[in-house]
């Protein structure tokens, strides 16, 4: 008999039938394959992990945790048709050939209550095609005691009487562990992926750079989605009207503690941009657990140096006395900037003398890309809007050669197809501070453009969010 399958479900069948329904010699994620009420999707998922693992509890589906470790829902299928968990030497089986049996991870015996078939997604003892792996019709919350808590749910798992009415409940599929739905973000890692490089290096030098840029990663998968966020929007931190934040937390996770708070500013040559362009830092971070910022600041000509400068200042100041409000931690603010951003952070991180008393300092910076000195000689619009027209004092403005704070951890950056405006300066500063005692982290992101570091993060190209990461992650477990 022809089965008939619900539009949802047929879908998820066709993503099932790409993944081999004999023996695999890769360990993967048996998950359903409707997402039900989790978007990362359940997953078979042995009680516990690391210490609190028990292989004696029954088996329920858990989120789906993308990342690592992961050997607490690694299972592969075998020649004779058992469902091995490969760390523990252990096969699925269920208690009994009966509606209702609860599964197990038991010592592997080729016995017919650990032999199973996969026939349309549905997985049955072989000896009894009329039963199915059910998952509950109701979950629960199920949290581990970690510093970003994702929000995982779980769902009782048994034998049940094969039911096409029950078909979202009773339909799996092979999942690779190297697989990333879109808001599976947990463990970030990775690189560049070819085709971006090739793509990207085909844009240097060309005068439609940054609109290409912005068109190839527009399209690229993120790790996250919109649903997992919620926004603060146009939150003030001063009088202007540009000095508004949104503030980004995430939906899926929990925490134990205040959370590290990341602030994103934007570029624009100091006369243009908007908060909006660093929104996907702001995303990313919240759909990690952290608060996520994007902060908007006043614009030359309207202000002059060093009030961008001051207004990074007045943004941090105003999350150490309001970040707990949000779950963040206010002494471990840290400041993201791109380009004409990065120099407003730098002024802000490296000139304390030019900030008013009491301002808050960050926990970390992460400068991409700054402009921290220019040609004097070849002073662009931007340039002479937020400078001045005295040339002559140019050089007491830019941040190299002037830097009289040394001690808060900075990430520097540049890109391999950065125009020459951006790695020389960086290169200048980078050694300046050396040279001071600090020991700054100058990082050149291979296969970038100016843009495109920015822009990748969120996505599936984690070349410049794993630095990040791995930045934040030395400077608050110090």
């Amino acid at each position: 008999m022809t089965r008939k399958l619900a539009a949802p479900c047929l879908l998820a069948v066709l993503a099932l039938l790409l993944h081999p329904d004999t023996a695999s010699a890769d360990a993967g994620l048996l998950r359903t394959a409707q997402p039900l009420d989790e978007p990362r999707g359940y997953c078979l998922d042995i009680a516990g992990v690391g210490a609190t693992l028990n292989l004696d509890q029954a088996l329920r589906v858990h989120t789906c945790k993308y990342g690592e470790p992961l050997e607490d829902q690694q299972f592969e299928r075998t020649p004779d048709g058992a469902i091995k968990a490969s760390k523990y030497n252990r096969c699925l089986a269920v208690a009994a050939l009966e509606v209702g049996s609860e599964l197990f991870v038991r010592a592997c015996s080729n016995t017919p209550t650990q032999r199973w078939t996969m026939s349309w997604g549905r997985v049955s003892p072989a000896s009894r095609s009329d039963l199915c792996l059910e998952a509950s019709d109701t979950s629960q919350p199920a949290n581990a005691p970690v510093l970003t808590t994702p929000v995982y749910r779980r769902r009782d798992l048994a034998l049940q009487r094969c039911d096409d009415s029950k078909e979202s409940r009773q339909t799996f599929r092979w999942s690779l562990t190297s697989e990333r739905v879109s808001s599976a973000a947990d463990i970030p890692r990775g690189t560049m992926p070819p085709d971006l490089a090739k793509q990207l290096a085909a844009l240097y030098g060309k005068e439609d750079q940054i609109p290409q840029t912005n068109k190839i990663y527009t399209s690229q998968p993120r790790v996250y989605t919109p649903e997992e966020i919620k926004v603060t929007k146009n939150v003030p931190y001063g009088s202007h009207e540009r000095q508004q934040m949104d503030i980004h937390t995430g939906l899926f996770h929990r925490a134990d503690a205040p959370v590290p708070v990341i602030v994103a500013f934007h570029g624009g040559g100091l006369v243009g941009g908007s908060r909006a362009n660093t929104a996907n830092v702001a995303d990313y971070f919240a759909s990690l657990g952290y608060v996520g910022v994007t902060a908007g600041y006043r614009l030359a000509p309207e202000i002059k140096w060093p009030e961008g400068g001051r207004d990074v200042g007045a943004v941090v100041t105003w999350l150490r006395d309001h970040a707990a409000e949000y779950g963040g931690n206010p002494e471990q603010i840290f400041v993201v900037g791109v380009s004409t951003g990065a120099f407003h952070a730098a002024t802000y991180v490296f000139r304390p003398e030019l900030l008013p008393a009491g301002t808050a300092r960050p926990a970390g910076a992460i400068l991409l890309s700054g402009p921290y000195t220019f040609d004097f000689n070849d002073a662009r619009k931007g340039d002479l809007a937020y400078f001045g027209e005295d040339k002559s004092r140019y050089p007491q403005m830019v941040v190299t050669g002037n830097v009289t704070r040394t001690d808060i951890p900075v990430l520097m950056t540049t890109a391999e197809w950065d125009p020459d405006l951006y790695p020389r300066p960086g290169a200048t500063l980078y050694k300046e501070l050396m040279d001071l005692g600090a020991r700054p982290r100058f990082r050149q992101s291979l296969g970038h453009t100016h843009t495109s570091q920015l822009l990748s993060v969120g996505t599936v190209d984690t070349s410049v969010s794993r630095e990040i990461l791995d930045f934040i992650d030395r400077i608050i477990r110090r």
